[in-house]
């Protein structure tokens, strides 16, 4: 039988990142406590605050996304969208990964609307097969940003990192429009709408559960918000927020030792009663059930 080890992206954080812009680092059954990017949580869940890719070069794994099993091989790109739950990535021993993560402060400031707008239909598709001119040329970007960086004295040293950030996102961004076979670019008004509240909510439904709050963002009213989404989308804004809520519920009570309390202030509920009462409604259990049926050993 193969032996495996178990990865995951928990380093590939903002609190990880910290100051830094990005990192970059390969990974593999050898070196993989080398670096913070590559440290070994095995069987755990991790909210990653920052984007990143992971592009595999040798071996194969499975990993989950956002409750989602996908499996990875050679030449796979695993694309992590800022607020994405990753979990029990287990690869072969054989494994080798190249890993690009960017601060979120970075991410927040680029002017890239066109990326934007399909940032739904990337969260949907995060594993793509890629070429090897593909993978080759995303490499070449990635150690070209490790190489400025070292050139610290360069009066401009940050701002050609943020440059060449740009273009590998563009890259990135350019291997979807040519693998994924729907049309990317929203065809109407209200189909934008719906990509960009979706994006909203990946963002803030921790924080904001109110659909006033959207319909700011998007200089609408609210019941023009909700008709839109549930035409587009075929569920009501409401179904979305909670959507994502539960999922980070269920996180935090199977992968943390968290008290039911304290996971009712980090989800932004008024109380631990009000966040039973919310999550009995949508699971049909209360937390600490929920917790003794799925609590890993």
């Amino acid at each position: 039988m193969e032996n495996s080890t178990s990865y995951n992206l928990q380093s590939v954080t903002k609190r990880s990142l910290g100051s830094s812009l990005f990192e970059c680092v390969t990974i593999d059954s050898q070196n993989r406590e080398a670096h913070e990017l590559s440290a070994i949580t095995p069987s755990q869940l991790v909210v990653i605050q920052a984007g990143a890719i992971c592009i595999c070069l040798q071996g194969s794994g499975n990993f989950v996304i956002n409750n989602t099993s996908y499996h990875v091989g050679k030449g796979s790109m695993i694309t992590i969208l800022p607020n994405t739950i990753v979990g029990n990535i287990d690869s072969t021993d054989d494994f080798v990964g190249y890993i690009v993560g960017v601060n979120t402060n970075y991410l927040a400031v680029m002017q890239m609307n066109d990326m934007v707008k399909s940032y739904v239909n990337i969260m949907n598709n995060p594993v793509l097969a890629l070429t090897e001119e593909q993978v080759n040329k995303i490499i070449e970007l990635g150690e070209m940003l490790k190489r400025k960086r070292e050139d610290s004295e360069h009066p401009f040293c940050q701002e050609i990192c943020k440059a060449l950030l740009s273009v590998l996102c563009y890259e990135i961004y350019a291997i979807y429009r040519q693998n994924i076979r729907f049309d990317l670019q929203p065809r109407t008004r209200q189909g934008a709408l719906c990509q960009e509240f979706l994006a909203l909510v990946e963002k803030h439904a921790i924080e904001h559960r109110d659909m006033g709050f959207y319909a700011d963002k998007l200089c609408i009213t609210p019941k023009y918000l909700s008709v839109v989404i549930k035409k587009i989308s075929g569920y009501s804004p409401a179904e979305w927020l909670n959507r994502k809520v539960i999922l980070y519920a269920k996180t935090l009570l199977t992968n943390s030792d968290m008290t039911v309390q304290q996971i009712s202030a980090e989800l932004h509920f008024p109380n631990p009663s009000f966040f039973g009462q919310y999550f009995k409604r949508h699971e049909g259990i209360t937390p600490k059930q929920y917790r003794n049926q799925n609590r890993k050993s």
